[in-house]
């Protein structure tokens, strides 16, 4: 079995993703390879922000930065348009 994250989507669901097979794949995974595939699997239309401990996760990141393990919760937000 694989290392996984639960997902909090922008619409209220809840999935459990299948990211990779080691630690090591985790760790050398980015914040952008992530989104991709939360994007993907919830069918996420527009920008999405990633929050993990409260925390906007940076695209360019690596996900081990922030201590994401097997089984972290990660939250998404939809980006609207307007405001400052």
């Amino acid at each position: 079995m694989g290392l996984q994250v639960k997902v909090n989507g922008p619409r209220g669901e809840k999935k459990i993703l299948d990211l990779c097979e080691t630690e090591e794949q985790l760790e050398k995974m980015s914040v952008l390879h992530l989104k991709k595939i939360i994007v993907q699997q919830l069918s996420i239309s527009g920008d999405v922000r990633l929050v993990f401990q409260a925390e906007t996760l940076e695209e360019s990141d690596m996900l081990s930065m922030y201590g994401i393990k097997h089984m972290s919760t990660i939250h998404t937000l939809l980006v609207l348009p307007g405001g400052h």
